[in-house]
């Protein structure tokens, strides 16, 4: 997949495209339903299969007071769209000046001009221009003007509820991962790295790795989480609490893994978090000694569910 920003568009030269229009954040099996869309109908049409999308999220510009956590950092999208075999992603720096943008200028000179659109996918929700007041009949509207076909899509329902970013996004702050990635078509990961800690976790026998994130990610309810750490390619088992760790009354929030199947300092490496089951939630120990047992209770489950 070759990736192509918006100070580029106007090099591009490729043949006629199919694109697949959205923030996606997450890639989720709805956004996972709308690009497959996108690639059957390219090549149906012989077109060349894209997908057009943001950074930063629309959210972060517009709605500077409040924020969501996100489900996917920017190199996670990338790599995701690689995955699912799009030609092309075109990506849009998102400013509050884009955002007033006249949204039939932007067709006009962007999608028309420079990317040859030949047909756009979006989901059935879909609304555009300032203050989001454009709607699909719109969009079929322009591309009777300037040349390219319309399909809105059904987003992928789940047991009969629509599949969406935010439904995603509650369910991590309460932990439920099991729905997550029913609803992701894979596991919640989180990357970032490894940082230096209070070293506590060695002087109990469980030398941990502390993960700075490289993103803004939706924090899942605290506690302790079987997963996969993902290092240097290699999938490894581990073991995570996320919190501020009540036995010993730390302040601010951390993430502290410890890693199964390998024994080695990993300061300022990068590495990545798959959240895989919810095991318990944060409990303040009253001694070493508790806390301890319940660390070795948690490994044991931890091996044993992710044989």
């Amino acid at each position: 997949m070759k990736v192509i920003y918006n100070n580029e568009f106007n090099e591009f030269n490729g043949q006629r495209t199919a694109i697949a229009i959205g923030s996606f954040d997450g890639i989720h099996r709805g956004h996972q339903a709308v690009i497959n869309k996108t690639k059957e109908i390219a090549k149906k049409n012989n077109l060349e299969p894209a997908v057009f999308s943001f950074e930063p999220h629309p959210r972060q510009v517009l709605s500077s007071s409040h924020i969501p956590g996100f489900i996917t950092s920017p190199k996670q999208k990338i790599k995701l769209l690689t995955d699912l075999n799009v030609e092309y992603y075109f990506c849009q720096e998102f400013t509050k000046s884009f955002a007033k943008k006249d949204f039939e200028e932007f067709v006009k000179n962007t999608l028309h001009k420079s990317l040859n659109i030949g047909h756009i996918i979006v989901g059935e929700d879909f609304s555009f221009g300032r203050g989001g007041n454009g709607n699909i009949e719109d969009l079929k509207a322009l591309g009777n003007k300037y040349d390219f076909s319309v399909t809105p899509l059904n987003i992928v329902n789940n047991h009969g509820e629509k599949i969406s970013s935010t439904k995603i996004r509650h369910l991590i702050s309460r932990g439920e991962i099991d729905e997550v990635k029913n609803l992701l078509g894979r596991y919640y990961t989180m990357a970032g790295e490894v940082i230096h800690g209070d070293a506590r976790g060695s002087k109990l026998g469980f030398p941990t790795a502390n993960l700075s994130l490289n993103t803004d990610y939706v924090l899942p309810a605290k506690g302790v989480y079987a997963g996969y750490v993902n290092y240097n390619g290699n999938r490894l088992r581990g073991v995570a609490n996320f919190g501020h760790n009540p036995t010993f009354t730390v302040d601010e929030y951390r993430i502290e893994i410890f890693i199964i199947d390998l024994n080695k300092n990993l300061y300022g490496e990068k590495l990545e978090f798959s959240l895989v089951k919810y095991i318990r939630p944060e409990k303040k120990f009253d001694d070493e000694a508790s806390l301890i047992k319940a660390i070795n209770q948690d490994v044991l489950y931890s091996k044993k569910f992710l044989c």
